[in-house]
């Protein structure tokens, strides 16, 4: 008997959406000086408000970048984009656990970034999340960051098509990943760990209409392993201008 399997094209491309809003955020020493770069990541979400282009991750990652660079000499990179965070920052919250970075000046120059990479609401701020909704998210795990050669770094992607919604609150949704339940191919022998470096990826959900859509609503800012509890912050914190209420 031979064994025969059908990938599932559609939930394939519902896994992966989120990832094309999303890059990878590092900071610490410079991949090209080092074949070994000391390096820790978390993950940014491209996000168009009004004439805009934001990069929206944890100021947790920010703090983190900033301390070191106290007393070393420090890289800060968001995706293809080396630049100094404070210089381009437009708001950033502690409490709320987010920063934003105005990243219009990088769009469409060379090949830093696309207008495609940006996602660009209908309407600003999003509809209310509910427990009946399902969700999708993605990021960058630090564990799977590989430094293969001077100046050439790898990321992989862990991403969630469909996720339930556990619980809402004004501004944070909790949801769960599941992850022994999940069945996954790692290319190059990867295997599951920490997903610690999702900080700051994004979160849709799925909305019913005439055809299917996805909707911004939040960006991871915490994931409890022991829990297998997801937390993100709530998109409708962030007003139009970039400022985070």
């Amino acid at each position: 008997m031979v064994n025969v399997s059908f990938d599932d094209p559609f939930y394939d491309e519902l896994a992966k959406y989120p990832v094309k809003f999303a890059a990878p955020v590092f900071y610490g020493d410079s991949p090209t000086s080092s074949y070994s770069a000391s390096l820790k990541n978390g993950t940014a979400t491209f996000l168009k408000l009004k004439d805009r282009f934001l990069g929206v991750t944890c100021h947790h990652v920010l703090d983190a970048y900033r301390e070191r660079r106290f007393t070393l000499e420090t890289l800060f990179q968001l995706g293809p984009v080396g630049l100094n965070p404070d210089q381009y920052l437009v708001s950033e919250d502690k409490e709320r656990d987010l920063a934003v970075i105005d990243l219009t000046n990088f769009v469409g120059t060379g090949r830093a970034l696309s207008v495609a990479s940006f996602v660009e609401p209908a309407r600003w701020p999003p509809d209310q999340v509910s427990t009946n909704d399902v969700i999708c998210l993605a990021g960058f795990p630090g564990i799977w960051r590989e430094q293969v050669d001077i100046a050439h770094l790898r990321f992989y992607t862990f991403s969630s098509g469909a996720s339930a919604v556990l619980s809402v609150s004004e501004d944070k949704i909790v949801t769960t990943v599941q992850i022994q339940t999940c069945v996954t191919e790692i290319q190059h022998g990867r295997v599951w760990g920490s997903l610690g470096g999702l900080s700051g990826g994004p979160v849709f959900a799925w909305r019913k209409s005439p055809i299917l859509t996805a909707e911004l609503v939040g960006f991871i800012y915490e994931y409890q392993e022991s829990l297998d509890l997801m937390f993100v912050r709530a998109a409708s914190v962030l007003q139009e201008t970039g400022k985070i209420t």
